[in-house]
């Protein structure tokens, strides 16, 4: 894949067999074009929305609305994010969503609007990103930790209450990770590390919570989980409630001590992906 900068804050890349430009959104018919894709992506009541408002308030404020568009000048996707400060001082862009059209889904468009996003925000004096995702996810684990390296700092509990739509039922915990930028690369996955948990299968070939430790204190620790909550969700809410507070005391409680997730090991053969944290800073 190709980069090619055309302009001040302007790039073009090729995704699959179009020719993308990247640049930020402007005039209200391109706002109500994401607008328009978050429906698109998430339904009408899914808590993952972001208004026309907000997104020309934080474009006019410091923030980012940077859109992936064709050559016919169809939206592809989009990211959102708008300035902010860390509890030590330190100004950093809090990124709100990346959203990419179905058709344009699993060709790396994602990957590269937040690598642009994190271009543009070292190019203006930015040195950090952060944002929130469900630690649950294996898909948006994988794709934060792994494939960007951003790193889970923080576990916050129930952020926005009880979800609609995709979240429908489930409290909305997240896990906050920080991306320092220009992005680095990161030493690859050495092996090793203690599990401090396991997951046994019921009847139904669903994951079920088996033994756990909270209070292991060595260097690496292994924690295993389901890939997909909403998908044990559709079949067993009461199980995936249950994986939500098991997450929430686990990976949670150990991020509380100071540990860090530093990325995703996914199995085969239909094994429990497994986080991999780090105590300290990573």
């Amino acid at each position: 894949m190709t980069i090619t900068p055309v302009a001040a804050d302007l790039e073009v890349i090729s995704v699959g067999a179009e020719r993308i430009l990247l640049r930020r959104v402007h005039g209200h018919l391109e706002y109500q074009a994401c607008e328009e894709l978050q429906r698109r992506i998430w339904g009408e009541e899914d808590i993952a929305r972001v208004p026309l408002l907000d997104m020309v308030t934080a474009q006019e404020n410091g923030g980012y609305v940077l859109g992936a568009f064709t050559a016919d000048g169809d939206l592809a996707g989009f990211v959102f994010s708008f300035p902010g400060v860390t509890s030590d001082g330190e100004v950093k862009q809090c990124s709100v969503l990346a959203a990419v059209a179905p058709e344009f889904q699993n060709l790396g468009l994602g990957y590269q609007l937040k690598q642009y996003q994190a271009r543009l925000a070292a190019r203006h004096g930015f040195r950090l990103i952060t944002w929130t995702f469900d630690p649950l996810s294996g898909r948006n684990v994988v794709f934060n930790l792994n494939k960007l390296g951003a790193v889970g700092v923080d576990y916050v509990v129930n952020a926005y209450g009880v979800g609609l739509g995709l979240n429908a039922g489930l409290e909305t915990d997240r896990l906050l990770v920080a991306w320092h930028v220009p992005p680095v690369p990161r030493q690859r996955d050495q092996g090793g590390g203690t599990p401090v948990n396991d997951i046994r299968f019921n009847r139904h070939d669903l994951p079920v919570p088996a033994w756990s430790t909270p209070d292991c204190d060595d260097h690496t620790v292994l924690l295993k989980v389901p890939w997909d909550v909403y998908a044990i969700s559709a079949r067993d809410r009461e199980l995936a409630i249950s994986w939500r507070h098991t997450g929430r005391d686990l990976l949670g409680g150990y991020l509380g001590r100071g540990y860090r997730a530093v990325g995703l090991r996914v199995h085969e053969r239909g094994a429990p992906p497994t986080y991999v944290l780090h105590r300290g800073r990573s």
